[in-house]
């Protein structure tokens, strides 16, 4: 029998952390982060971490006293690639499964949790410096046009505002011929995963991207950003995410920090809309609204 996996996902401000946190308990579990964000330590606030300890003995987060895994690995200026994580949440499920506890993964990177769970093997392109330099010449607009042309499943996934993302995922999908995305082989899935997505009313989960985006706000995003910014500069590639990018042209002069905001939510609502396109394309994934119709979806699915 193949391993017991479980995956929460959905948009954005969805609740899959304390829909992860009140499964974990039910079940014994231990949650892995599966966000291409929360990897870097000190980008907290913007990455939407929940409050927790750390626990130096383990090397993890303790949320709400359930074990978290996946936040935190890197700096912000060092590179983590979807094949690092990989690699990285294979390791954790060996290991939370041999001291008996239920692997639960939670976020809202779909690449990254489709990499682990369909048994994808990774491959690496090396760099072309003499396409990469003619590449760099282009604008994010035509970046984007020319990339959505060649791998359009791939330019649903990514962030079509993050130049280097572009610029490699052009890169690779122009030397190879395949997606930046699913340069790949498949082989058999390696685990029995039970796929869980939070299905929220698209008028409410924009309500609740606003009033998240306030609430970062308030616990002091925009000291955050400065802070990373005068440490690493705006150029590297975790500083384009959103939260931060929209930041970056407040401190450089180029809009007040009323349009940074405003943006924050706007470039937030199209991220969750992105999000789900990319969801609903997996038949596999169970939709819930409830939180007891996912309990008794899981506790079948673990105890039968």
């Amino acid at each position: 029998m193949k391993p017991k996996v479980i995956a929460i996902i959905g948009p954005t401000a969805s609740g899959k952390s304390s829909l992860g946190i009140e499964i974990a308990r039910q079940v014994n579990g231990e949650i892995i982060s599966v966000d291409s964000r929360q990897i870097y330590r000190g980008m907290d606030i913007g990455t939407g971490k929940e409050p927790g300890q750390w626990d130096q003995e383990k090397n993890c987060l303790m949320i709400e006293g359930i074990t978290h895994w996946g936040i935190d690995l890197v700096d912000p200026d060092e590179d983590f690639s979807v094949a690092d994580f990989q690699a990285y949440a294979k390791q954790k499920i060996e290991e939370i499964i041999k001291r008996g506890y239920v692997p639960i993964l939670v976020g809202g990177t779909g690449l990254w949790l489709k990499a682990l769970i369909d048994g994808y093997s990774l491959t690496q392109t090396a760099q072309d410096s003499s396409l990469r330099a003619d590449l760099e010449k282009l604008s994010l607009e035509d970046l984007f046009a020319r990339y959505q042309k060649f791998d359009p499943e791939g330019a649903e996934q990514i962030d079509r505002k993050n130049k280097r993302r572009l610029i490699r995922a052009l890169e690779v999908v122009l030397l190879t011929g395949e997606s930046f995305f699913l340069q790949q082989t498949r082989s058999e899935p390696p685990y029995d995963v039970l796929q869980i997505g939070i299905e929220v009313d698209r008028e409410v989960l924009y309500e609740r991207i606003h009033h998240r985006v306030d609430q970062m706000k308030e616990q002091g995003l925009v000291e955050e950003v400065k802070q990373l910014r005068d440490h690493f500069g705006c150029e590297i590639p975790s500083m384009s995410g959103i939260g931060y990018r929209q930041l970056c042209r407040y401190f450089e002069g180029a809009q007040s920090l009323e349009e940074s905001m405003e943006e924050i939510k706007k470039d937030s609502r199209q991220y969750a809309k992105r999000q789900m396109t990319w969801w609903k394309k997996d038949e596999r994934i169970v939709w819930i609204k409830g939180r007891e119709e996912a309990t008794k979806l899981i506790k079948k699915f673990i105890y039968q």
